[in-house]
């Protein structure tokens, strides 16, 4: 396998991952108080965004190659901690 689909898959297992926790976090906003609900809420949100985001690098990275296909990947992998990044805090508050 090359470097570049095996990259592919790699994104694509960690978007599968992160729609399975953001609406996990969802489920579980029915848990909390209604206006600790509607903050929730908008995060969850927003993490739905930078997930369409990183969706979005993905499916550009998979039809180019060659140089630009770096360049890609820096955007992909920028756009990724971004969600990393806001879904751990998402996550935190739950705690």
């Amino acid at each position: 396998m090359d470097k570049k689909k095996e990259y592919l898959d790699k994104v694509e297992a960690q978007l599968k991952e992160w729609k399975n926790m953001i609406d996990r976090l969802e489920a579980r906003t029915s848990m909390v108080s209604s206006e600790r609900k509607s903050d929730l809420m908008k995060e969850i949100e927003e993490l739905r965004r930078k997930k369409v985001v990183v969706k979005e690098k993905w499916e550009d990275m998979q039809k180019t190659g060659g140089e630009v296909l770096d360049t890609l990947k820096e955007g992909v992998e920028k756009a990724a901690a971004e969600l990393k990044q806001a879904l751990d805090k998402v996550i935190s508050r739950f705690k």
